[in-house]
């Protein structure tokens, strides 16, 4: 079973999204499955007929969130109830992004195209994913959820809803930041497919040692970060106009300590220097002083 090709559209206006979307799909064939915020604006060429070749859908938040909460361990949980609370909380667009990655992987249309309404609500809610889990890791880290986890059936109720939570977070995050197209339909391009490439985690850093036994690490970004960057997980967390991006780290610097970040204008990149973790590294393999650097 093949996976269908699968697109986002954003930007602009309705009709400008239908437009776009209408020149991916008369330029690829086969069959389709579009899902979007407003059904009527579909463009004319596309055949929508009962047995033309594409389907379109309507993104219904409110439904998948009562679905989601009819599965819980607990769906009167207060905690989960804010969360599902507004269809534009980051649960319902969480739960949009895993209903179009399963109608990807079901083999049943070639393509999937989501469309988002807007520029940057439409960034937002790709990095949807990446708030979710942040909550969740506040709240809940990973370890204290696998601890309570390993009760089985007696684990805490809260807990068990925060593991699955988080379990939903690290999928779509996984099936975003992989091979998907984003197309941008509105003004500035650009500056909005580069703020999708972080949203959804699919940045490559540039690595290099700094000559005094630590790691420079430069990720490009079309804006400088309106805070300072942080390690969160195996990635660094990222503020950028209104979001949050978590751009995964390379495996070295996981066991590495972030100590000073900046904004290179000219190169259009955040700059974040690490040195090795004293307690997770050979003794022989930590530069002197560096136990003072660290920490």
């Amino acid at each position: 079973m093949t996976e269908a090709r699968f697109v986002t559209v954003l930007g602009g206006g309705p009709a400008d999204r239908s437009e776009a979307t209408a020149g991916i799909l008369l330029g690829s064939g086969g069959t389709a499955l579009v899902l979007t915020g407003d059904t009527t604006a579909v463009d004319p060429r596309l055949d929508t007929s009962e047995d033309g070749p594409v389907e379109v859908r309507a993104d219904d938040p409110v439904a998948r969130l009562e679905a989601y909460r009819s599965g819980a361990s607990d769906p009167a949980d207060a905690v989960l109830a804010a969360l599902a609370s507004g269809s534009d909380s980051p649960l319902a667009t969480v739960l949009g992004w895993e209903y179009a990655r399963r109608a990807a992987a079901a083999g049943v249309w070639d393509t999937v195209v989501v469309e988002l309404d807007g520029d940057l609500a439409g960034v937002r809610k790709i990095a949807a994913a990446g708030e979710l889990a942040t909550f969740v890791e506040t709240l809940w880290p990973a370890h204290v959820r696998f601890a309570s986890m390993a009760a089985g059936d007696r684990a805490d109720t809260r807990v068990r809803e925060a593991h699955r939570l988080a379990l939903l977070a690290a999928d779509v995050s996984a099936f975003l930041a992989g091979p998907i197209e984003v197309v941008v339909a509105g003004r500035s391009p650009r500056r909005t497919a580069a703020l999708a490439a972080l949203a959804r985690g699919a940045v490559s850093p540039t690595v290099t040692e700094d000559g005094r036994g630590g790691y420079r690490v430069e990720y490009p970004v079309p804006a400088a970060p309106t805070s300072p960057p942080s390690v969160e997980g195996d990635g660094l967390r990222l503020e950028l106009d209104g979001f949050r991006a978590v751009v995964p780290l390379p495996a070295l610097l996981s066991r590495c300590v972030l100590v000073d970040s900046g904004f290179d204008a000219a190169a259009g990149a955040v700059v974040a220097d690490f040195v090795p973790d004293p307690d997770l590294w050979p003794p022989n393999l930590v530069p002197a002083g560096f136990a003072d650097r660290a920490g």
